[in-house]
């Protein structure tokens, strides 16, 4: 895994041409003209499968597709998929995670599948963990194909993180097309609008019903899923601020994602919030006062929550949490006690298969005893998820890969000429930790495609010598 997450140059600045003859033949040699020949036979199959059905075209579609990757613009195609993907996450159908239906998410999710598949065949960079990472998803899927049957119900999980695992890729792949100061204000521009629908939401109280609470979810499927989306974006913005020189925008960015963050009354969410902005604040050079900036930034938004009718009241719901009632019965009297019973319903599901688990989705395709209110239900919990869906090896790849992605952060921390990226990186890894404890974390699409754009184009700088000047601060 080291060999993709080190070796990477700084930010190679490439100037695209036109889409022409002369790129697909090179200097006019035979390789050119031997894809320029396949590229006509792909059009003219292509004709011939459209006078059939126009499912027959679909595998041509796709491969030129594949084709002609390399010279779409990935900064505003990648802009507009995932602003598509936010604005839609609600618009599903209920139970379309456990059906096999394709809708507009796993139109996207397919999409990006594609894109990267192109870009990996022109630039071949980090092929040592896409293959390795793309044959355990593989793998996975396979077992859950085995447990439960070939069914597209059964292999959308692999998909869905596949495309994950694709969009790293295709960051990685962009030549520094993708750089981080870009990816940033991209991601931004695309959370406003979900955002300024949360406080909307907060305002006029209105939002999802969850247990007799209204809370804000903005375009999302869930106020949990938003808590997160919502929460990265606030570190993000926060990390803009200090790192290129107190923007405006990016002080009013971080106030509306924080905000955002606590009208969806998650408490994963906020406490994710909570680690990055104090990881933030420790990992940050200088002074012991501008370090406690990031513990005075936790400490405002966990009063603003408590300030909030509906956040005192979460916290001595939670706090009132009886583990009798958890361990017994399914109707729990807290969100808390929930997540208990529901883990314990799934421990004896890790049993069937200990070593290799029941295969990846195998949590949320389960149809469970019809008397179990939390049957078909998402774990709450990614690192229990994997262990019954990957046993005990497959948890143990999974924390193997975050302690070698965290010191490959740790590598790009305080280089010369570069803001202190690492330091955002480790951040956001950390406070995926924390949500992972009790959430959905990688289930919810948009976070882990928002995860998936940032640390992807903080692994394209390349460690480099430590920079000597003094990061700018809030002071």
């Amino acid at each position: 895994m080291s060999a993709w997450l080190s070796p990477a140059p700084l930010a190679r600045r490439t100037v695209r041409t036109p889409f022409s003859l002369r790129q697909l033949t090179g200097a006019g040699g035979w390789r050119g003209a031997i894809w320029l020949l396949c590229l006509i036979c792909l059009l003219a199959l292509e004709g011939v499968a459209l006078t059939h059905s126009s499912m027959w075209a679909a595998p041509a579609l796709c491969v030129l597709f594949v084709v002609i990757v390399p010279y779409i613009p990935l900064v505003g195609f990648l802009a507009l998929t995932l602003l598509a993907r936010v604005l839609t996450d609600n618009s599903a159908a209920a139970g379309s995670r456990y059906s096999a239906s394709v809708n507009l998410s796993g139109a996207i999710a397919a999409l990006l599948i594609l894109v990267a598949v192109g870009l990996l065949m022109r630039e071949r960079r980090g092929l040592r963990v896409v293959v390795p990472a793309t044959a355990f998803l593989l793998l996975t899927t396979a077992i859950a194909v085995r447990t439960n049957g070939a069914s597209g119900e059964t292999i959308r999980e692999g998909v869905r993180e596949l495309s994950i695992l694709a969009l790293a890729a295709v960051v990685f792949n962009s030549r520094g097309v993708l750089s981080l100061k870009r990816v940033t204000r991209m991601v931004q521009l695309v959370g406003v609008a979900p955002a300024m629908l949360a406080l909307y939401q907060l305002a006029t109280h209105t939002g999802a019903d969850v247990e007799g609470q209204i809370r804000s979810d903005g375009t999302f499927a869930h106020p949990n899923g938003a808590a997160m989306f919502f929460a990265i974006l606030a570190a993000v913005s926060v990390w803009r601020y200090i790192e290129s020189g107190r923007g405006r925008s990016d002080a009013l960015l971080a106030g509306l994602f924080a905000a955002a963050t606590i009208a969806t009354y998650s408490l994963t969410g906020l406490g994710a919030l909570l680690a990055m902005l104090m990881v933030i604040g420790t990992l940050r050079p200088g002074s012991v006062r501008l370090k406690l900036g990031g513990y005075f930034a936790a400490a405002v938004v966990i009063g603003a929550f408590l300030a909030t009718p509906l956040g005192a009241e979460r916290i001595a719901n939670e706090s009132s949490t009886r583990l009798s009632s958890a361990q017994t019965r399914g109707t729990a009297n807290t969100s808390f006690a929930w997540r208990l019973y529901k883990w314990g319903t799934l421990i004896p599901q890790w049993e069937r298969s200990p070593i290799v688990g029941r295969g990846l989705g195998a949590t949320v395709t389960a149809e469970g005893n019809s008397e179990d209110v939390t049957a078909g239900k998402v774990p709450h919990n990614e690192y229990l998820r994997y262990l019954v869906e990957t046993g005990v090896l497959g948890l143990g790849i999974l924390i193997a890969a975050l302690v070698a992605l965290i010191r490959a952060l740790a590598a790009r921390r305080r280089l010369s000429g570069v803001p202190d990226a690492g330091m955002l990186g480790i951040a956001l890894v950390v406070g995926a930790m924390v949500n992972a404890a009790a959430d959905n974390t990688i289930l919810y699409s948009n976070t882990g495609y928002l995860l998936a754009l940032l640390l992807g184009a903080i692994l394209t700088i390349s460690p480099g010598v430590r920079r000597t000047a003094p990061t700018v601060g809030i002071g």
